[in-house]
């Protein structure tokens, strides 16, 4: 009887859905106020209760090892466990005011709706003309604000 409740625990627990993310900001370069960042983590966790899509802002002085910032944000975003499993409906926004770069990397059924080429338009058109002006947290607001307007749209909804 003992062996089959040990057998039980072991089965939930290998049911998980990967690490679970506890928040989801992660000022790494110090770049955010306390304030801002709980700004971040509130608006992503409301989109989260909405729609279940998972949405980390990194910021980062250094590319731990990366080539580029593309390949640094799709790692951060895996290793965290950003996105449920089996709808891959994650998003990391990767920021370096140091390295004066910044990404956007959607998971596999994200970047479905959220495409790589509306991803640079929110940072072309949104972002790095804020950044240009020292306003990187402005920049980063308004660059969340619409991938979550974006995937809240109906129409865009991640099954």
């Amino acid at each position: 009887m003992r062996s089959v409740i040990i057998l039980l625990v072991v089965c939930c627990l290998c049911m998980g859905h990967g690490p679970r993310v506890e928040h989801f900001v992660f000022d790494q370069e110090n770049v955010l106020t306390s304030a801002q960042e709980e700004r971040f983590d509130s608006l992503f966790r409301a989109h989260e209760a909405v729609t279940g899509n998972e949405i980390a802002l990194v910021t980062t002085n250094g590319l731990k090892g990366h080539l580029d910032m593309q390949g640094f944000a799709a790692t951060f975003g895996d290793s965290l466990g950003v996105g449920k499993r089996g709808r891959n409906n994650g998003v990391v926004i990767a920021f370096s005011k140091q390295l004066r770069s910044v990404y956007v990397s959607t998971g596999l059924g994200t970047e479905r709706v959220l495409t790589d080429a509306h991803c640079a338009q929110i940072v072309d058109r949104l972002m790095i003309p804020l950044f240009k002006e020292d306003m990187a947290e402005d920049g980063l607001w308004l660059g969340s604000l619409a991938i979550v307007r974006h995937l809240e749209k109906p129409e865009n909804y991640i099954p």
